[in-house]
């Protein structure tokens, strides 16, 4: 299966998803806020991001600018309890695969997921 980097400053939130994706057959990588994500990225090069917005240090959004400003084309998954719709639009304008409202439930993350990483598989062919 894939590698997915979960950024979440929540550990229930974070738990929860990480134990979705792995009931789900995938490897994760656990990071609490962005600036940790985009390390964790640079070093381990995952195949998803799914990623709260909201967060210390660094946000989602910042994360997902900084991954488009390296020229990533990984699909990235937006999970948040911000309802505002131009924070999601800030998001799409970024070429986001899927937007998440917290609480997240595993019956919309994994095919969310999936769906994004078949979307990947199928441009880079």
């Amino acid at each position: 299966m894939a590698t997915i980097l979960v950024a979440e400053d929540s550990r229930l939130s974070r738990r929860m998803v990480v134990d979705a994706l792995r009931d789900a057959g995938h490897d994760v990588i656990e990071a609490v806020n962005g600036e940790v994500a985009l390390e964790a990225f640079r070093q381990q090069q995952p195949d998803c991001v799914v990623t709260d917005l909201l967060m210390p240090v660094m946000t989602g959004q910042e994360l997902l600018g900084q991954l488009r400003a390296m020229n990533s084309k990984v699909p990235v998954i937006v999970a948040s309890a911000d309802i505002q719709q131009s924070s999601r639009a800030e998001c799409e304008a970024l070429g986001i695969s899927g937007f998440l409202h917290k609480p997240i439930k595993p019956q919309e993350l994994v095919p969310c997921v999936e769906a994004a990483l078949k979307q990947e598989a199928g441009a880079s062919q």
